[in-house]
């Protein structure tokens, strides 16, 4: 039996770990090998996405009629790819989808390094859309299910943290190959490291994470939400839980107003006003500052309120939209103190609601539930693009940024108004992962 001064050792022991507990958690290896892939494959993605409209117009020699229209074909894509994806990793299990994914994202890479006129660019193009975004929620599956309890939340803030470097990386070398061989050359060399990135991912994922079972065991994992829905609910049953339609509401707001208009809006807004040149510059500032805080912040936020780390999350966007409507004409400085302000939000912003997703959704329907977040983040895109464009098109693009920044003030207001109701109790805060401690010799019995 425990004496008296054990229990009090005890007792002392867990309060000082429990302020870093934080510090202690280590992804489990298969998390750290999805997101070691991650940042392999968003280095490949970081080499491509920028030039994407390059791509198109100088390589394949495609009107820019004709690339409006693919552009539009392209957020549909991503759509459909996005419920497929979620469907197939209910179906037939997230690892066999993401290698089957991820191993034709990689040809369809190959097949816009050869194209060289607009069908088969196009084609290739659209392909490349609807694979990558069937391999997203497979991924976010995945990783969920590679880092279950309190280690969830740190696995896609390092999944974040990776992303940003990766891209960043990404985008310098090919900046980099891009003077060194010129565009056509350059660009057929940036689409071939692209295939290689993602076959090199592929075959990470197989051979050394180990495949789960298709998630229909009821005695499997619980879900932390308010329902159980069954192997065949589809997705009107998972639409029908009311704590996924709060969070696929706000993430969708929370990409039209914000992260559709930091890659969307303000390049429309520079090249407006003349100021386009500050844009490598704002990117690097976005992806930079991301990639530094991400563990940082992520460290000290278990035991906080989900719903105040959101409201935060949204007033940092508020303040850097802010900083553009002042600004006359934005210049580089100004671009890229704005895009560090929103990095900052976005680290807030960016774990919680993955991490939300796959804490309510049950087993069965684990792919379906990250298919419906990411259709909330690619629906985002899309009225965030259109209302850009509606504004481009008024001649009242400079109305944007100050409407999304009292927009998405009021948001984050309303949250922290309501931070102790958002949530259903068992997700209200930040769990912490409280470190073991071994039972001392004098406590057996």
């Amino acid at each position: 039996m425990p004496t008296t001064e054990t229990i009090r050792d005890r007792a002392r022991a867990r309060l000082r770990s429990a302020p870093h507990a934080g510090r202690t958690r280590r992804l489990p290896t298969a998390a750290r090998f999805v997101v070691g892939g991650e940042l392999l494959s968003s280095i490949g993605t970081g080499t491509t996405v920028p030039f994407l409209l390059v791509y198109l117009h100088d390589v394949c020699h495609t009107p820019v009629g004709v690339v409006g229209l693919l552009l539009v074909a392209r957020a549909l894509m991503a759509l459909a790819g996005a419920t497929l994806g979620g469907a197939l990793c209910d179906r037939i299990g997230p690892k066999a989808v993401v290698v089957t994914a991820l191993a034709v994202t990689a040809v369809c890479s190959v097949a816009m390094a050869t194209a060289t006129s607009p069908l088969p660019g196009g084609a290739a193009m659209l392909a490349h859309t609807a694979t990558f975004t069937v391999l997203a929620p497979a991924l976010d599956a995945m990783l969920a299910q590679a880092a279950p309890g309190p280690a969830r939340q740190a696995a896609f803030a390092w999944r974040n943290t990776a992303v940003n470097l990766g891209g960043a990386l990404g985008a310098a070398a090919a900046s980099v190959t891009l003077v060194v061989l010129g565009t056509g050359r350059g660009l057929t060399m940036l689409y071939v490291l692209d295939a290689l990135s993602f076959a090199g991912f592929a075959l990470l994922v197989a051979v050394r994470v180990t495949s789960s079972p298709r998630p229909a065991d009821p005695q499997g994992e619980a879900s932390a939400g308010p329902r159980t829905v069954g192997p065949g609910g589809g997705y009107a049953t998972a639409a029908a839980d009311p704590v996924l339609r709060r969070i696929c509401l706000l993430v969708a707001f929370t990409v039209a107003a914000g992260f559709a208009q930091l890659q969307i809006g303000l390049p429309a807004l520079a090249t407006a006003d003349g100021t386009q040149a500050g844009l490598g510059w704002m990117f690097a500032a976005f992806m930079v500052t991301s990639a530094i805080l991400q563990i940082p912040v992520e460290r000290r936020l278990p035991g906080r309120s989900r719903a105040g780390v959101l409201a935060a999350a949204l007033t940092c966007m508020a303040l850097a939209w802010t900083v553009i409507a002042v600004s006359h004409r934005p210049s580089p400085v100004i671009l890229a103190v704005a895009a560090a302000v929103f990095a900052v939000g976005g680290t807030l912003f960016s774990p919680v609601p993955p991490t939300l997703v796959n804490d309510i959704a049950p087993p069965a329907s684990r792919g379906r539930y990250n298919g419906a977040h990411m259709l909330a983040w690619t629906g985002g895109f899309a009225v965030g693009a259109a209302a850009t464009s509606a504004l481009l098109t008024a001649d009242a693009i400079h109305a944007l940024f100050p409407l999304c920044a009292a927009a998405l003030a009021l948001t984050a207001g309303l949250l922290w108004h309501r931070r102790g109701r958002y949530l259903p109790a068992p997700l209200m805060h930040i769990p912490i992962a409280t470190p073991q401690h071994p039972v001392p010799k004098d406590s057996a019995p």
